[in-house]
């Protein structure tokens, strides 16, 4: 009779563990998609992975955007007039709801690549907030 429950309490147990494990990465599937639209150059699938109210920060605290049409001025001229613009995901780590990933971006091909850290706080699967190092 102790065998079904021992059963029940196992899957239990495994169940919680697997949601546990799969919540915690889900918070790289917006940095992704806005990492992939902005190789491409897809400026409506970039802003999809932002907040309406998304606040952009040179680290530490200095705001340097806020909201979401804002970005659409700034990233639209930018993937208009960089023909070459890509971004290379050197790095990536996940802590909670932030995602730390160290970028190599190319602007032009006639320049070196800019070395980047972005931190993102991702919460209701868009991104919240981001903070630049360079």
């Amino acid at each position: 009779m102790k065998c079904p429950y021992i059963f029940l309490l196992v899957l239990f147990v495994g169940v919680l563990h697997a949601q546990e494990l799969e919540d915690k990465f889900a918070v790289v599937t917006p940095v992704q998609t806005q990492l992939d639209a902005y190789n491409t150059g897809n400026l409506e699938l970039f802003l999809s992975a932002y907040s309406d109210t998304i606040k952009i920060y040179n680290f530490p605290n200095e705001l340097r955007s806020s909201g979401k049409e804002s970005m659409r001025k700034g990233y639209g001229g930018m993937f208009e007039r960089l023909q070459d613009l890509q971004c290379r995901l050197v790095s990536r780590t996940v802590m909670g709801d932030k995602v730390v990933d160290h970028e190599s971006v190319i602007f032009s091909k006639e320049d070196p690549p800019s070395e980047v850290i972005a931190i993102y706080r991702v919460e209701d699967g868009l991104i919240q907030e981001v903070w630049f190092m360079r």
